[in-house]
């Protein structure tokens, strides 16, 4: 199963996207180190799935990243921070 992205989660990456934003760039999900995935913002990769939100690109995963994030979900936690569980 792919990753699945609530509204919620959606609605806060596309709030924080620089309002300059070039089409081609928006928050892409990195390694940060051996275990734990980040978010970067940086340019889409055409091998990239990407997830959108009003009808613009909002998050990106790799083509070699959507093994780890299968059956995963990207939500809000209760603090309102973005939370791979």
């Amino acid at each position: 199963n792919m990753l699945s992205v609530s509204n919620p989660a959606l609605q806060q990456l596309h709030g924080s996207l620089p309002e300059s934003t070039q089409a081609n760039k928006c928050f892409r999900i990195v390694p940060r180190d051996e275990a734990n995935l980040t978010l970067k913002y940086m340019e889409v990769a055409e091998s990239d799935t990407t997830f959108e939100y009003q009808e613009r690109p909002v998050l990106a995963l790799p083509k070699d990243l959507v093994p780890l994030c299968e059956n995963k979900s990207l939500d809000l936690n209760n603090e309102g921070q973005l939370e791979l569980a």
